[in-house]
């Protein structure tokens, strides 16, 4: 009997965790009796997949059972897919499970009468027992199952279909010990190309409101002679990440430690691992560990949320946001580790001010990435119980995004979504981070800028445009002539211009210059001399081996305004000129010096020198050529 787990992923990179353990728990069970086994098999698409194509996957499978796993971002296609299945194929048994459906089973049962049944919350027992139920009933000559759903009666954690077709709902089945599920990662071979997901900790400590695992408090953790066994195994294999889906990483301070200092002391140079973490519950002792990790070792997304205290007290979160933007900050200071944060728009007593101004705060706490998400309605949490009292609209299909509360109107979540696309265009992309400062400084808060700039691009209609990289520069640079141009302030175009060419040469060699770039090219004669004598006083190039057309390739040279030094250099370790302090990168005042033109540095960026967290191109800054 053929078994399929149907995984529908978001995106071709990731991978279901959650059907590679139930397989793996459900055949060491088997392992361990005597007779014929099923045979089960995962099958895993994406949600861009063409529909069709999947339903003529799983038709071909020939299963007597295909179980999906259901979450927020696929629960309609897979319904899509399996209604049509059930067409072509009336005698395989579809089953669904997964947090999508484990809260409403009842519910979509009467909705979907193809669905003969769903696996509540955790699944590897239940899942097994199932395989035990349907191995037993098989008949392989007809490839269908003698079913009188008599049986079902005694397997926790289901909803389904008895004989006379009335829905049953069993009690709910004890969690399981973490320890007792198998390590899925032994053959590396199916990962290809994948985020390898890992947990070493199931449910959350914490009340939330508008989260599931707030329903599961009873927070158990993986042994860590086990998790040290595993993650030993991900370095051997030097696999490029592993993300943690820990839903509170550090919720117990003894096992976050544990594991963070064992990759700093196992370090392979390679594998990065990301956490989701409480930012304030981190202590001096974790900061000591992160202080010395490798560039690029973990990463780290923080749940802030919001900043209102009425917001935060109302959704059920206990959080000190003082020691939070201390600790970001205090990480930041490191260079080391990518941290990044997420907002909710949409929360209860959230209205656009206090939205604005929770957004202006998480700001300063200096994210790499500011994640600006609207609040999504899940079945089974308590902010789907409060939609009468909230006023809340949100969308009748996934992802159940909120349109409005009676804090906040439909008109500014629009508002709030342009601000969100020019935040991940601008902020998190990281390709403007010199330019962004520079622009900022000249605005009461950073929310007026992302605000500003979301409204001239929706006036010029440059939403939807497919823009290539130099582009989103000379929107940026467009909007500052036009915004600059009616504003009383002492903006220089000069330092605008001579910043985006630095972030544009930063994170490429392009290979033609951009078209803003008010500086003059250097002549061809001086450009390929630089290189022919291996560089100048302030910097030697020549090591062992060099070879001055390979060095022409690898880096590029470009003048800019002296005067825009100061917001490239500031506190930008990778940053090194003749005149630095101890290397730091801080520049003094006085240090730049005179060249022949006199208002010109020149900045040689080295492509094979990369900041393995950022990277951005090694930068030297010369004062002369």
């Amino acid at each position: 009997m053929k078994i399929v787990l149907a995984a529908l992923n978001a995106k071709y990179v990731h991978s279901n965790l959650a059907v590679y353990d139930l397989q793996a728990y459900a055949e060491e069970q088997w392992n361990k009796q005597d007779g014929v086994k099923p045979q089960i098999v995962i099958r895993e698409y994406t949600i861009n997949h063409n529909l069709d194509l999947i339903l003529q996957s799983l038709y071909q499978e020939k299963a007597a059972v295909v179980a999906f796993s259901c979450y927020i971002w696929n629960i309609s296609e897979i319904l899509s897919i399996a209604k049509e299945l059930k067409k072509v194929a009336p005698h395989t048994h579809i089953w669904l499970g997964g947090p999508e459906v484990s809260y409403d089973s009842v519910k979509l049962l009467e909705e979907n009468l193809f669905i003969e049944g769903v696996i509540q919350g955790e699944g590897e027992a239940t899942f097994y027992e199932m395989t035990c139920f349907w191995q037993q009933c098989y008949v392989g000559s007809k490839n269908e199952m003698c079913l009188t759903g008599q049986e079902l009666a005694d397997v926790l954690g289901i909803a389904y279909r008895d004989a006379n077709g009335e829905i049953c709902e069993n009690n709910r089945r004890p969690l399981i010990c973490l320890d007792d599920v198998p390590f899925i990662y032994k053959d590396l071979s199916r990962f290809e190309n994948k985020i390898l997901y890992y947990e070493t900790s199931r449910g959350c400590p914490f009340s939330c409101s508008y989260c599931l695992s707030s329903i599961d408090k009873s927070v158990r953790f993986r042994s860590m002679d086990l998790v040290e066994k595993e993650l030993q195994f991900f370095l051997d294999h030097r696999v490029a990440q592993v993300k943690f889906i820990d839903r509170t990483f550090n919720c117990k301070r003894e096992h976050a430690l544990s594991v963070w200092s064992y990759l700093s002391e196992h370090d392979n140079g390679v594998t990065n691992f990301h956490f989701e973490v409480a930012a304030d519950l981190i202590g001096e002792e974790e900061v000591a560990v992160f202080e010395k990790m490798r560039p690029g070792l973990i990463q780290l997304e923080i749940g802030l949320q919001s900043t209102n205290p009425a917001t935060i007290k109302e959704i059920r979160r206990v959080m000190d946001i003082d020691r939070l933007k201390n600790n970001m900050l205090t990480i930041r200071g490191f260079h080391n580790i990518h941290q990044h944060l997420d907002l909710i728009a949409g929360l209860p007593y959230e209205n656009f001010a206090t939205f604005k101004q929770s957004f202006n705060e998480a700001y300063t706490m200096q994210p790499n990435q500011l994640q600006l998400g609207f609040l999504k309605v899940l079945k089974g949490s308590y902010m789907g119980e409060q939609v009468k009292e909230y006023e809340l609209k949100y969308q009748d299909s996934q992802p159940y995004e909120v349109l409005s509360t009676k804090w906040i109107s439909y008109d500014e979540i629009l508002a709030l979504k342009q601000v969100e696309e020019m935040v991940e265009v601008y902020h998190n992309s990281a390709q403007f981070e010199h330019v962004l400062k520079y622009v900022i400084s000249f605005f009461d808060f950073p929310f007026d800028f992302f605000e500003a700039v979301g409204a001239y691009y929706a006036r010029n209609h440059l939403y939807g445009i497919g823009f290539k990289r130099e582009a989103r520069y000379q929107a940026l640079r467009d909007f500052c002539i036009e915004w600059f141009g009616i504003c009383d302030k002492k903006f220089s175009l000069t330092i605008l211009d001579s910043l985006l060419t630095y972030d544009y040469y930063l994170r490429e060699n392009a290979k033609s210059r951009p078209v803003w770039s008010a500086e003059e090219p250097i002549e061809k004669h001086l450009y390929q001399a630089f290189f022919k004598r291996g560089g100048t006083e302030e910097i030697n190039l020549m090591k062992e081996g060099y070879d001055s057309k390979v060095a022409a390739r690898v880096m590029h040279i470009e003048p800019v305004a002296k005067e825009a030094v100061p917001w490239m250099a500031e506190k930008d370790y990778n940053l090194v000129t003749k005149n630095s302090e101890n290397g730091s990168g801080m520049l003094k005042d006085e240090g730049i010096g005179e060249n022949r033109e006199g208002n010109l540095v020149y900045c040689l960026f080295d492509y094979e020198k990369r900041n393995p967290l950022s990277k951005d191109a090694g930068v030297v800054i010369l004062e002369h050529l």
